[in-house]
């Protein structure tokens, strides 16, 4: 499903930001990126991450989900790279995660703890899910812009009311939303690669304080789930 929307969506150019690990070739342990970024001061403070090993998804899932994600998209359109070097290239993969763009985009609101959690009250993670959708309104002063985050997210007031399962599915949501937004940062502004191509790589978006309030390019919409501008839909 998800290589057939990019290929519907990627024929001029797209950076495809996907929140999984998708190169694993160790077979056991941590992958070099995922230390590094939790070794990395980022505005001040540090992320953890969810660090696999080759093993560890074979056990677990069967197949490491990502990589299979990239061939599948790859196979529709064999012009897409698997890379953190996004220079001079249209059609990109990169993996990136919702954690550390909040952090990167966020710094003064991190952590924001909205993931359904066991030892967290439901009632706690609602109220971050719902003072998360609350910063994303500071995209219209971003560069590039959205405009549209209510229409978007136009439940956010009966959040408290979610049961789980849908609960869910806003959770999924804003995440997805995260990482084309990343995506779209990402074509416009230099991020951070931690890792590299050859056995795993990381990119987040990491604002400069001093100019993150800049609304005066291009207008971009929130459309299914997508970013749509008028040179670039991730």
């Amino acid at each position: 499903m998800i290589a057939a929307i990019v290929e519907e969506h990627a024929w001029e150019g797209a950076i495809v930001g996907i929140d999984a690990p998708l190169i694993v070739n160790n077979e056991t342990g941590a992958r070099y990126c995922d230390g590094a970024i939790m070794r990395e001061k980022i505005h001040g403070k540090n992320l953890s991450v969810f660090t696999c090993s080759k093993s560890f998804m074979l056990n677990h899932f069967g197949v490491v989900r990502g990589e299979e994600v990239v061939k599948a998209i790859r196979k529709r359109m064999p012009a897409f790279s698997l890379t953190g070097d996004l220079t001079n290239k249209k059609h990109v993969i990169i993996e990136t995660f919702p954690t550390g763009i909040t952090l990167g985009l966020f710094p003064d609101a991190f952590p924001i703890k909205y993931k359904i959690k066991h030892k967290v009250k439901f009632e706690t993670t609602k109220t971050e899910m719902g003072r998360s959708i609350n910063l994303l309104k500071r995209l219209s002063d971003f560069n590039p812009p959205v405009h549209n985050i209510e229409d978007f997210f136009n439940h956010s007031s009966s959040i408290q009311a979610l049961p789980k399962k849908r609960y869910k599915n806003l959770e999924d949501k804003l995440d997805a939303f995260l990482c084309a937004y990343a995506a779209y940062w990402l074509a416009n502004h230099k991020g951070k690669v931690f890792g590299d191509d050859q056995d795993g790589f990381i990119t987040i978006p990491i604002i400069d304080e001093n100019g993150v309030r800049d609304g005066r390019s291009e207008r971009v919409k929130v459309k299914c789930g997508r970013l749509l501008g008028p040179e670039l839909r991730t």
